[in-house]
């Protein structure tokens, strides 16, 4: 029987992805005698392969930090205990096939993949690919990228430009439906407000020192992320306006079925510059403004949204975000929404999960 083992973990952008992929080449196999399995570890790692049919396995999995924190303490323990869970793992399943999809959780197991011998293949979501990838990428026999600029970090010969995997039941939501779930009017244009796996506080307190003004010409759907849901939602509470509380409505995050209505319904986004974020939102061919978190690894939001910009996304820096400035991109991105839908579907790659799964399936 052939093995393929998928592994990743941590954020949604790390795990999404890997989905998307193991989606793509379950598609492809033809014979029975092909297994996919997926190995990680973190929440969004649990919530997505239990909602999934794949086989899987968890590993335990330490962050190398850049900053001091309490936590490095516990990730030694942590990667000490996923060198050699990883070890098993490989040693135990040994497949045939290896795809990382970056991030702490895939570092291992890449490890013990080349010293096994077995083919890795890996995946770069953003601009500039964070440390773990580039030390994957000598191992790896390919390496795929999303953005142009992240081949200069790889071996001329084994990269290749595919764009973000993106999960296939997100862009097929039906808007009827949408109006359904969320409660909202057919007859009034819709901002989808994104703040990620992790939440975004900095757009949460633009979205409610705007609220009043947004809502008099758009309905909001707004995902403010599950650590900040209670804070947004009880300040959201002290507000005593039928306009707000009939136009705006508050999520802590969208699980696939969800956040594909919220695709389906929105007019103009706004987002976080996660390269999921970017290439999903610009596959839906609509208008979007993008918000980096300032402090990213390597400035890679930043960048990224550098990126989306030269396709008709707007940019918007977290220092610039005030009420006026936010209330009147959303109204310039609602008004040039064709113009700028055109512009943002030219940079979208829909196919980047089935090159990723044909060039697995080549090792």
């Amino acid at each position: 029987m052939t093995k393929i083992l998928l592994v990743g973990g941590g954020s949604g952008g790390h795990v999404y992805p890997l989905i998307a992929v193991a989606e793509a080449l379950q598609k492809k196999i033809k014979d029975s005698d092909t297994e996919i399995i997926l190995l990680g570890e973190g929440k969004f790692f649990d919530e997505a392969v239990k909602d999934s049919d794949f086989k899987y396995k968890k590993i335990i999995a330490g962050k190398l930090r850049r900053y001091l924190s309490l936590e490095s303490f516990l990730d030694l323990f942590k990667m000490i205990a996923g060198f050699f869970q990883s070890f098993w793992y490989i040693f135990w399943l040994m497949p045939d096939v290896v795809f990382a999809k970056g991030g702490y959780a895939s570092f291992f197991p890449a490890l013990w993949a080349k010293f096994f011998l077995i083919p890795i293949y890996v995946h770069d979501s953003d601009s500039v690919p964070g440390m773990t990838n580039r030390l994957i990428g000598k191992l790896a026999k390919k390496v795929f990228v999303s953005f142009e600029s992240a081949k200069n970090y790889f071996s001329p010969g084994k990269v290749e430009l595919v764009g973000n995997p993106i999960r296939s039941g997100l862009l097929n939501g039906n808007k009827e439906e949408a109006f359904t779930f969320f409660n909202l009017s057919s007859l009034l244009p819709t901002v989808v407000i994104l703040g990620g796996s992790q939440g975004a506080k900095k757009i949460n307190e633009a979205v409610l020192a705007a609220i009043f003004q947004l809502t008099r010409d758009f309905q909001v759907v707004h995902q403010c992320g599950d650590i900040n849901f209670k804070e947004v939602s009880g300040l959201v509470g002290e507000i005593n306006s039928e306009q707000v509380k009939n136009r705006y409505r508050l999520y802590p995050f969208f699980k696939d079925k969800e956040l594909a209505l919220a695709y389906a319904l929105g007019d103009v986004f706004v987002s976080r510059a996660s390269a999921g974020g970017i290439f999903e939102i610009s596959a839906l061919g609509k208008p979007a403004i993008f918000v980096p978190i300032k402090n990213s690894a390597q400035n890679h939001q930043h960048l990224n949204a550098l990126e989306i910009v030269k396709h008709g996304g707007i940019l918007i820096e977290e220092e610039n975000l005030i009420p006026s400035v936010f209330i009147n991109e959303i109204k310039e991105a609602y008004q040039k929404r064709e113009e700028l839908g055109v512009k943002i579907k030219s940079f979208a790659r829909l196919d980047a999960a089935e090159k990723i799964a044909e060039g697995i399936l080549l090792f």
